[in-house]
């Protein structure tokens, strides 16, 4: 049985395994997904760079029934998909046409739109500073959908970082390596050593007990012996058993004599209670931590003293035939 400091050994790598995951997976949604493909989504969500430079338009300059945004070059723009007749008046939509090789991404604020005789759906829109009116078709697919937010600075990261394709590729790749390529190294190195035992894996190490941790040891240990329990040596601890019950460990654990005792207790605001942690620092506390053992087993061990105890039944022997 492993003590709580060998526990976290390997549970700190993996919970850090865990978060950096989550971490590394929002920023390839933000700064990677849509470089590699511009309609791919999340949950009707997709993320674009705002590469356009806008002027900001004070509000007195705004007729009414107008409206115009700000969107500050280099922002990331958070944009929701939505379908064409659910938009509204002045909403500040996006869209994208290809350019030869070049995806050019459109933000411009709706109006309304309406049928040609062709068929065909005519948005009439405006730049986001400026009120003259546009006529524009968008091919089917290519409406992105209506800004939600943008964040700014962030579209100069993603631009830099994309603007070569194996700059793309090998910076997403250390990325990957630095945030879960190390704690899974050390995971795995941790998951190993654990496989592979304590270097003294018989009991607790006496060899390496400090002169009073050794006093303290060997006092515990006569103590609780002397109560009629019974030790079996464990994973660099003493597994202290109360016939077949386990009643508690005796370990040492940077540099203090600990008893752990194998009960829950409960608190009234329901936090971690720390009272089956005896620790005995110095020989002084030697009484004291006798105590808390005693009155502890007088609590909760006292009544599994006779079961604990109690012979296993064996089977009836079957009445063998007179021959």
């Amino acid at each position: 049985m492993r003590n709580l400091s060998e526990q976290k050994k390997v549970a700190t790598p993996a919970i850090a395994l865990f978060f950096m995951a989550i971490l590394f997976a929002v920023i390839f949604i933000v700064f990677y997904l849509n470089r590699f493909d511009v309609d791919a989504t999340i949950a009707g969500y997709r993320f674009y760079d705002f590469t356009d430079e806008v002027e900001k338009v004070d509000e007195y300059d705004i007729a009414d029934g107008d409206a115009m945004k700000y969107i500050a070059q280099g922002s990331k723009v958070l944009v929701k998909e939505t379908a064409v007749a659910d938009l509204k008046e002045n909403d500040v939509i996006a869209f994208y046409y290809k350019d030869g090789l070049e995806t050019v991404i459109v933000t411009q604020i709706f109006k309304f739109s309406e049928t040609d005789y062709n068929g065909e759906t005519v948005y009439h829109t405006h730049d986001l500073d400026d009120a003259t009116m546009h006529s524009v078709t968008i091919d089917s697919g290519k409406f992105m959908g209506v800004y939600v937010a943008h964040i700014p600075v962030l579209g100069t990261v993603s631009e830099y970082i994309s603007a070569q394709s194996w700059l793309m590729y090998f910076s997403l790749v250390l990325l990957a390596l630095i945030m879960l390529g190390i704690p899974i190294v050390f995971l795995i190195i941790r998951i190993k050593e654990r496989q592979m035992g304590s270097p003294f894996p018989e009991g607790v190490n006496i060899n390496k007990l400090k002169t009073e941790n050794l006093y303290i040891y060997e006092n515990i240990r006569e103590f609780i012996l002397s109560s009629g329990m019974t030790l079996d040596k464990g994973y660099d601890c003493d597994l202290i058993y109360l016939g077949k019950v386990l009643f508690g460990i005796l370990h040492c654990t940077n540099g203090n004599i600990y008893v752990n005792i194998n009960k829950n207790f409960q608190r009234y605001d329901n936090k971690i209670d720390r009272a089956g942690y005896i620790c005995i620092p110095h020989a002084a506390n030697l009484e004291n931590a006798k105590k808390r053992i005693n009155s502890i087993y007088r609590a909760y061990f006292m009544n599994k003293k006779s079961y604990a105890a109690m012979p296993a039944r064996r089977k009836p022997r079957p009445a063998q035939r007179p021959r």
